[in-house]
């Protein structure tokens, strides 16, 4: 009686194995995949707080430029991801007091800063199991200019005139 279930723990031992390190590496990536993502997020945070309090319209545009333009000194200082699965896109723009998009950052009083993560193509295997998402929920960081002489005058400006 013995001798008929002598295999049955190896048999299991290898139907089971692959899920189970299946399910590993998708906690895995998906893990990874979160600390990234929280990354850029944190990213947009200090890059919205950064051109919020620099002064001079002309700084803010030389930093919305090099953003946009994906510097990499420039984004190495807010940004350093555990992997490359997902490239970043970055958009900075400016916002007027009506909810205009406006290209004088002097007469600016929001920055809004975007990111949009998609992944490059996976290794056949992982692509086929679809484990994940090609594109991740854009992160959008509004924050409000800070008030420097420069964009108070022009605020009395607009309102005076």
């Amino acid at each position: 009686m013995k001798d008929i279930h002598k295999g049955q723990a190896s048999v299991e031992f290898a139907l089971v194995v692959p899920m189970l390190i299946f399910l590993f590496l998708s906690i895995v990536y998906v893990g990874i995949t979160f600390m990234d993502y929280t990354q850029y997020s944190n990213a947009a945070r200090d890059m919205a707080r950064d051109i919020s309090i620099t002064s001079g319209s002309e700084e803010k545009k030389n930093l919305q430029t090099e953003i946009n333009a994906k510097n990499d000194t420039v984004l190495k200082r807010y940004v350093s991801p555990l992997t490359s699965l997902y490239t970043p896109q970055y958009a900075v723009k400016f916002f007027n007091g009506t909810g205009a998009e406006e290209e004088d950052t002097s007469k600016a009083l929001d920055v809004l800063i975007t990111i949009h993560l998609t992944r490059d193509d996976l290794p056949q295997p992982l692509e086929a199991l679809g484990i994940l998402p090609r594109e991740l929920k854009p992160i959008i960081y509004k924050m409000r200019m800070e008030q420097n002489q420069e964009n108070q005058e022009n605020q009395e400006n607009q309102e005076n005139g």
